[in-house]
């Protein structure tokens, strides 16, 4: 059963998270111009018309996990036992546990989490995000209203039109926070109370949205002579009068619920809030039926909950006593059926028809499910008009039947508090009835075997001290489970602020019960929809959403949509709106209405079978006891001794919270707090402060769902992206990151230093991380030395020793952050990298970067620990494999790799020393592995995320290279280059600049090295060609081995790749500079060929071009013979292309008299074991890597699952301290790579097959020699006829400059085109200086790209 939680968890988040995506994409000109046009052809039928799309995009998966997760919540229910959770002595735990701490503690936000920072931070960049779209969008596109409009009118009435669309994104999650009845609040640990504030603040924020929306057009109307809009209907379009009727009531609502009036004036406040009827009536009269759908799972998962409501306060709830305490507050004791089970701190909705028959008050319940069946309980404090009513009627008459009626009730799905080692809860005046409940419910847990109770200390502040007598609440008035009290350990520190001394005993008034005749119209309190009302729930979500689509559908398909099929005619626009909103609330009723008649009999027979049970009345209050004992009497005579013993009272005096808190050493201390708002405040900056990191304000989520399932999903949602945009846009769409829109952006900034070219976007994240990294730091040190004293006095240390050792500890804990990203930059086949524009070649010094910084962190962390232990005579412990907590050895040997790899990677060393760098970098995978021993697999699911998609890739990439390239054939250029073409399949298709890895066993088995791709899968769809450049001695052995043996006809050849942009953007630039020294022509070699076949296919304006190339000798000009393929030698190239070749020779003033050396090509022999290059997973590539990604992640999540479940938690019981931490952080390792190794080679294999078939197709193409004069050679011999050379329209764009090199600046200068994409590959030098010319400001036309192998 656990395995289907987990796995309905992860479908719940991936719906979420996918409606979530909706959203963001919503706004942008992709979604509008070319997804919204096709979901509209496939999903706007004649039976729901322009709802839609809408409906199934952002009804529908709201709708749908609603009702699973009602399902989700019954299995939960019906788990046989609850059993507590053990503590953890991972690092991690705080780490985790930081999050849930507050870190903001006063107004306007209230107490708010860092997790709860984290997602506002995210909903307000997604609002931001929306509206920057939204006016990028609109007004690329205005549209005038009028012809006497000017375009600054036109666009603040854009503006005005947008904030009212951000303000509906708002509304689409307003009502889920007061859905009492929610089946997805519990889902993520919430409660209606508790997150009550998030629908204030959507509110709010919503408001100041709406009221924007509506001012600015009143002035666009006011500034244009259109104020009679004010007062139009329209009938085929949005009314405004709607809109305008709307946003007044709902500033009524707004002004009445601001804080200082909604509690001087909380009637007001009520009443007025009953206003949101009328207004979401109006509001949707003014969107429309399609703006609706957007927003209706919230309303109708809100409706849905309000008529269950209504039904349930039809019934009055049989009240059996009520207790009137002396400090004016009553205990009311109902009904209830055995069925109705609850969690302590739940609370429950009550109206009494004889003070108020439309006020509702929320109470929290006192009793405990479990050890008072039939009893349920809440405690009033008289503090109110309403609840000051109802004490004096209670009290000043001989009541005996009080009608009252109740919803709910509602509280968490489940309990946590008992994994903690102690509790400590803090209560002001009424607010120590939530631990009424707490408490309660610890007594019954203490009579099961074998369950951990922590300790409890209540702090509870009284104004004076007839409030005592509140304490006798905390046992139940049926006297259940009471004996248990001495059994576990409780302490009560009671403060009575008012008062400075004892009263005296004969002051104290005893308590009044009060019974109440039985009525038989009176019913005991049960589950509205019986014991199964989650099941019920889920029934009637489901049933009434299918319904309504139905009638819906039925009357858009025979009575709308007929009717406007009449020429001239239009279905009223606000009459589409009446019948969505009548079906939706006739569909609700009637579905619940029959579920809950359906349920009220199975009620009835449960109630006939509950029995009045007789109550002792109560003796006198212990708490008033407490401290009359001075008064000579015995204590072991009163009742309740123990409850008596554990409180003590503080007369004059208030809590000193922060002693105390910080007083409590159990490890791990859950703080409870309820009370005044001030006291809430205390508390939290307190746990805030991070000077006690044992104190958690709420529970704590597991390791590797936090850090590692968001990233794979990511990872997972992008390459679903990427499938969809190649299908719907083939290989022509910008990436994001190479948007107009942010050109500015992409500009360099910083162009020479240790960072190299670094752009404004590079740059601002850079900062962002560094600053991250300063404050977790701080952050870190500032919590371990606020008690740095007190510990080093415990370890009988010095001061500055405990520093070091805490200052080490947090040295690690940070250089972990960069650990975390250090392996996103190399996994070459990213779906993450390519959603975000980059390449891994591109992206390759973030990887330096993050490398560097990790590894100064750690070097720092581990001569720190070092220097600890030789200072405090502990150096024996470098030597220690503890089997629980950390290995430092484990750590040692992962450190020392990590300084073999770090060394070697140094630009000096990395360079004169190539395979020296490129065999020591193996060893990563010896520091990932000790790694992992020496934090734990728990702790090192923060850097899992990365590893894991790395180790996907890397896997994919062995694969690949296991198969053995078929090679075509070899030109053999007298510059010393070689173009190797190889064999592909057709349906293999890359874009320009892309590169692949190759490794020819002949010359070494191991190293791999990374060319330029050449060819184009649009020009050449069956070959792919690379050319190599002699530099090194690896290149060099190639080119010696072919070039010396002019008969070879066989070259075993393993490649990986090709790896590259998603998407190309040269045609949005009305001109193409594209810079290159030497070898750097390569990549452009590509990028003219795929703008040769775009201008031949004629698809789009294809810019003009200016190839700028610097090459030493003469001789390196016949690389320009590569422009063209070799296919193809009698391409016109003039007809189609406005191309400009200058070519410069540095190192000859003039052309060479000696004889010109002819191309030699060499063609291979075709070998059966050879394949062509094609895509590891086909055609559809990333649906297969997103299915590799989730499943291997999944089969992960099970293994483990089963592994701790029946191998581990028989031998631990969860306890932390018996099973190594080696051996299980080996087997997750283990389960890491068969997970991946198996989902891979599965889908490897089945495409292989696929792949098989295709190349049986492909025929070998009999390509011709290539005419063997080269139409560089033509340029420094004068003697021939230009009109009989080959390519002539290649020789006459080629320009050649001997003796001098390229002027960058005033070539860039002069190109005045309005948007001109500058591309530069080559030397570092040279890539700086262009850079620098493109971020000088003097020219904002160039957009600056770059392209290196410099690593």
């Amino acid at each position: 059963m656990g395995n289907y939680r987990v796995l309905m968890k992860m479908i719940f988040l991936v719906v979420f998270v996918g409606w979530l995506l909706v959203w963001t994409l919503l706004p942008t000109e992709n979604y509008k111009n070319k997804w919204s046009p096709k979901l509209k052809s496939k999903l706007n039928s004649t039976y729901f018309r322009e709802q839609g799309t809408n409906l199934v995009l952002f009804s529908f998966p709201i709708m749908f996990i609603a009702a699973l997760s009602c399902v989700y919540l019954h299995i939960q229910i019906k788990k046989s036992s609850k059993s507590s959770k053990s503590k953890s002595s991972n690092v991690i735990t705080s780490g985790l546990a930081s999050w849930r701490r507050p870190v903001f503690v006063k107004a306007p936000l209230g107490i708010v989490s860092a997790v709860e920072l984290c997602f506002v931070v995210m909903f307000v960049v997604l609002l931001i995000w929306s509206l920057a779209n939204y006016l990028y969008v609109s007004f690329g596109h205005l549209h005038m209203h009028g012809k006497s409009v000017k375009i600054w009118q036109t666009k603040f009435r854009s503006v005005a039109l947008r904030l009212g669309y951000i303000g509906n994104t708002c509304w689409a999650f307003l009502f889920f926070p007061v859905t009492r009845g929610s089946s997805i609040l519990p889902l993520v640990g919430l409660t209606s109370e508790s997150s009550i504030k998030y629908h204030i603040w959507l509110g709010h924020l919503s408001m100041i949205l709406f009221v924007a929306h509506t001012v600015g057009f009143i002035i666009y109307w006011a500034m244009t002579d259109q104020m009679a809009e004010m007062l139009e209907w329209s009938s085929t379009y949005v009314s405004n009068v709607a809109g305008e009727i709307a946003i007044v009531i709902a500033i009524v609502m707004w002004v009445t619920s601001i804080r200082r009036v909604r509690k001087k004036m909380f009637e007001l406040f009520f009443y007025t809030h009953y206003l949101y009827t009328v207004y979401i009536l109006f509001y949707v009269l003014h969107v429309g039926v399609a703006y609706f759908c957007m927003i209706l799972p919230g309303i109708f998962l809100f409706l849905v909950d309000r008529f269950l409501r209504f039904l349930q306060s039809r019934h009055h709830a049989r009240l059996l006593s009520a207790r009137l305490l002396p400090c004016g507050a009553f205990e009311l004791n109902f009904s209830k059926s055995h069925g109705l089970q609850y969690n302590p701190t739940s609370i429950m909705f009550i109206n009494v028809p004889i003070i108020s028959k439309l006020q509702w008050h929320p109470f929290t319940v006192t009793s405990n499910c479990n050890s008072e069946p039939h009893k349920l309980s809440v405690v009033i404090k008289s503090v109110g008009s309403w609840s000051q009513k109802l004490y004096k009627q209670l009290s000043s008459s001989s009541l005996d039947h009080l009608e009252v009626s109740v919803e709910g009730p509602y509280g968490p799905s489940s309990f946590s508090f008992l994994r903690h080692e102690a509790l400590i809860m803090v209560g002001g005046g009424s607010g120590v009835t939530p631990f009424i409940s707490i408490i309660r419910e610890i007594l019954f847990q203490s009579t099961k075997p074998n369950i951990h109770i922590p300790r409890i200390t209540l702090i509870c502040a009284f104004k004076n001290s007839s409030d005592l007598s509140m304490l006798d609440l905390l046992l139940p008035i049926s006297g259940a489970n009471s004996d248990r009290i001495s059994q576990i350990q409780l302490q009560i520190e009671a403060y009575v602020t008012q008062e400075n001394e004892q009263p005296k005993s004969e002051a104290h008034k005893p308590l009044q019960t009060i019974w109440f005749k039985p009525s038989p119209l009176d019913k005991p309190i049960s589950a509205t929809l019986g014991p199964n009302n989650w099941l019920w729930l889920g029934a009637i979500i489901a049933s009434s959403f299918v319904l309504f689509l139905l009638v819906l559908g039925l009357v858009t398909r025979y009575y709308i949509y007929p009717y406007d099929q009449k020429d001239g005619q239009f279905y009223h626009y606000s009459y589409r709106v009446l019948w969505d909103l009548f079906l939706v609330c006739s569909c609700i009723c009637l579905v619940s209405s029959v579920a809950f008649v359906l349920c009220k009999r199975s009620n009835a027979m449960e109630d006939k079978q509950i029995q009045n049970v007789e109550m002792s009345k109560p003796t006198t209050s212990p708490a008033a006891r407490s401290y009359v004992a001075a008064e000579n009497k015995e204590l072991e005579s009163l009742p309740n001794q123990s409850l008596i013993e554990a409180i003590k009272v503080h007369f004059g005096a208030r809590p000193d919270l922060k002693k105390i808190l910080f007083d409590s050493k159990a490890s791990d201390v859950g703080v409870l707090v309820c009370g005044p708002r001030k006291m809430r405040h205390e508390v939290a900056k307190i746990c805030a402060s991070g000077l006690a990191d044992n104190l958690h304000f709420e529970s704590i989520s597991a390791n590797i769902l936090v850090y590692t399932f968001p990233i794979l999903f990511i990872a997972t949602l992008s390459c679903i992206y990427l499938h969809i945009r190649k299908k719907i846009d083939g290989n022509n769409t910008e990436s994001i990151a190479e948007n107009a829109y942010l050109a500015s952006w992409m500009r360099p900034v910083l162009v020479k230093g240790p960072l190299g070219i670094v752009s404004w976007t590079e740059l601002s994240f850079l900062a962002m991380f560094i600053t991250l990294l300063v404050w977790s730091f701080s952050s870190y040190l500032h919590g371990m030395f606020a008690n740095i004293n007190q510990q080093a006095e415990q370890m009988r240390r010095n001061v500055w020793e405990a520093k070091l050792g805490s200052s080490a500890l947090m040295l690690g804990l940070v250089g972990n952050i960069c650990l975390a990203f250090l392996f996103f930059p190399v996994t070459r086949g990213s779906s993450i990298l390519q959603f975000l524009g980059l390449t891994s070649e591109s992206s390759i010094k973030y990887h330096i970067w993050l490398g560097h910084i990790s590894m100064t962190f750690f070097t720092a962390h581990g001569l720190c620990y070092i220097i600890f232990w030789s200072r405090t005579n502990q150096i024996s412990e470098m030597l220690k494999w503890e089997k629980i907590g950390v290995s430092n050895m484990a750590g040692e040997v992962a450190l020392l790799s990590g300084l073999v790899m770090w060394a070697t990677s140094f630009p000096r060393i990395r360079r004169k020393i190539f395979e020296l760098f490129f065999y020591t970098h193996h060893l990563y995978v010896v520091f990932v592995v000790f790694f992992v021993f020496h934090v734990g697999f728990s702790y090192s699911c923060i850097m899992l995320p990365g590893f894991y998609l790395f180790l996907i890739d890397r896997y994919l990439r062995f694969l690949q290279s296991q198969q053995r390239i078929a090679p075509v054939s070899a030109r053999i250029l007298p510059c010393q280059v070689v173009e190797l073409n190889l064999s592909k399949c057709p349906g293999l298709s890359y874009s320009p600049r892309s590169i692949v890895f190759l490794n020819v066993p002949a010359i070494s088995k191991l190293q791999w090295h990374p060319f330029t791709v050449t060819s184009s899968s649009n020009f050449d769809p069956e070959k792919l060609s690379v050319v190599i450049k002699s530099e090194g001695s690896w290149s060099h052995n190639l080119y010696d081995m072919l070039s010396s043996s002019p008969h070879i006809d066989r070259l075993a050849i393993s490649i990986e790749g090709p790896y590259g942009h998603t998407s190309t953007n040269f045609q949005r630039h009305e001109m193409l500079v594209m810079v290159s020294g030497g070898s750097g022509i390569t990549p452009f070699i590509s990028v003219i060929r795929e703008l040769l076949f775009r201008a031949n296919k004629a698809t789009g304006k294809t810019p003009s071009i200016l190839l700028v190339c610097a090459f030493k000798t003469s001789l390196d000009l016949t690389m320009l013979d590569l422009i063209l393929p070799v296919s193809d030698t009698n391409f016109d190239i003039s007809c189609l292309l406005q191309l400009r070749i200058e070519a410069y020779v540095t190192r000859e003033k003039q052309p060479p008299t000696d004889s010109y050396k002819f191309p030699q090509t060499i063609w291979f022999k075709p070998d059966t074991l050879d394949v062509s290059v094609s895509a590891i997973l086909g055609q559809n590539s990333w649906l297969w890597l997103a299915m590799i990604v989730s499943s291997s992640f999944v089969i992960f999540l099970l293994l483990i699952g089963v592994l701790t479940r029946y191998y581990i938690y028989p031998i631990d019981h969860n306890s932390n301290i018996t099973y190594s931490f080696s051996s299980k952080s080996a087997l997750n390792m283990l389960f890491v790579c068969i997970s991946i190794a198996t989902t891979a080679t599965l889908v490897f294999l089945w495409n292989k097959k696929r792949n098989a078939n295709e190349m049986r197709q492909i025929q070998n193409t009999n390509t011709a020699s290539p005419i063997n004069t080269s139409p560089s050679a033509w340029f420094y011999d004068a003697e021939r006829e230009l009109e009989s050379l080959p390519r002539q329209s290649l020789v006459q764009a080629t320009t050649v400059h001997y003796g001098t090199r390229p002027d960058l600046k005033k070539i860039l200068s002069e190109c005045k085109s309005s948007s001109v994409g500058v591309l530069v590959s080559g030397p570092r030098k040279m890539r700086q200086e262009v850079a620098a010319i493109c971020s000088s400001g003097s020219a904002n036309n160039l957009h600056f790209h770059s392209s290196s192998f410099s690593w």
